[in-house]
């Protein structure tokens, strides 16, 4: 679909990187595409019942034609009545669930008045199926012209760049104990290890967890995980020991370089206080394509979607169990393997810019949308 369109996109933006990511992941790259993006921020209004009261008129008189309204934001940010007003208009609509594996009912009451709902995970789509919605299901991706090789020295050991919470932090107590030097940018070890289990569980919390989560297959495996982890928060403290390096995190200027440059990147695509379920619950988060993007070789558990997204060996490492990312982990990190690694980067970063950018994602939805 070579056709440039004006969207309305709804967005409750603040400064933090929770929402940040959006505007450098897909909105800047839509806008470098060609399509014009007109953000309407409903926190801007005094509150968000006036938001949605004034958002129909203004898609009415603005003087603007737009061609789709897209929405990420939950129920509770967009009513129905406003999604009501806006298919009366006659605007196409999509809404995008960028959490939908394990919060797909933040979405349920406006979902069904959408033309077309977008699935980040495909694993609740029967879910919204029987509410009566039209779905597609799109992965993540990542922005080539943000995430891009910056190629220097190489950085020794497997990289982590993010927040390893409750019981992700075993993998990387795995890694070490195997042997393998791992570097971790988070501010939340950078001045010591501690323990990540959190408090104990609050009243509020139980109940949420007897509430909807256990109304899907996922929800209710999230919460048997929950619950485990604090009955055995002591595993989950990161152990210190020679093959343990703790930094802070990395600023966003300094990603490119971080992903391009360590011989590995690690992935943990365990879903928060899934890792120790057999099976744990899996889902691709922003990293499995910022990586490969930033031409950065990922190593990380092995799922089917996953595979088929980058060829094993060849554009990435998988593993299948404990054992084998501890073996892969020092085979791909030999010193002899320096070449290999850099073609398998090489690899990732094509893939990744042929296959996996925001553009390539919305011109399947806008296809599907329209019809063309």
């Amino acid at each position: 679909m070579n056709r440039k369109l004006n969207i309305l996109y709804y967005f409750a933006e603040t400064d933090s990187y929770m929402h940040q990511w959006q505007r450098f992941h897909f909105l800047d790259e839509l806008g470098k595409s060609g399509h014009i993006i007109t953000v309407f921020n409903p926190l801007k209004y005094s509150t968000i019942v006036e938001a949605n009261e004034i958002l129909p008129e203004y898609i009415k008189n603005s003087g603007v034609k737009f061609d789709v309204f897209i929405n990420p934001a939950p129920s509770t940010v967009l009513s129905v009545q406003t999604i009501k007003a806006i298919k009366a208009i006659g605007l196409p609509s999509v809404l995008i669930c960028l959490d939908n594996l394990h919060a797909p009912f933040i979405h349920k009451d406006i979902a069904p008045f959408f033309d077309l709902v977008w699935l980040t995970s495909f694993e609740t789509e029967s879910l919204f199926n029987t509410w009566g919605c039209t779905t597609i299901f799109q992965p993540y991706a990542a922005n080539p012209f943000q995430f891009k090789p910056e190629y220097g020295n190489e950085l020794p050991g497997i990289g982590f760049v993010g927040s390893l919470y409750d019981d992700r932090v075993q993998r990387v107590n795995q890694l070490t104990s195997g042997s393998v030097p791992c570097i971790i940018y988070s501010d939340m070890f950078s001045r010591s290890a501690t323990a990540t289990a959190g408090s104990k569980l609050g009243i509020s919390e139980i109940v949420s967890l007897l509430g909807k989560l256990m109304l899907f297959p996922v929800g209710r495996r999230v919460a048997y995980g929950r619950i485990m982890n604090k009955i055995n928060s002591g595993k989950n403290k990161l152990n210190t020991n020679p093959f343990l390096e703790l930094l802070p995190s990395v600023p966003f200027d300094e990603i490119n370089r971080v992903y391009s440059n360590h011989a590995l990147s690690l992935n943990i695509t365990e879903l928060r206080n899934t890792f120790n379920l057999r099976p744990p619950v899996h889902k691709l988060h922003l990293r499995t394509f910022e990586i490969p993007m930033c031409g950065g070789l990922q190593i990380a558990p092995y799922t089917d979607e996953l595979a088929s997204y980058f060829k094993e060996d060849v554009e990435i490492v998988l593993c299948r169990d404990n054992d084998e990312f501890i073996s892969k982990s020092l085979f791909y990190l030999r010193p002899e393997k320096a070449a290999q690694r850099m073609e398998m980067k090489q690899n990732a970063r094509k893939r990744a810019e042929s296959e996996h950018t925001w553009n390539t994602r919305f011109t399947k939805v806008f296809q599907k949308l329209f019809g063309s």
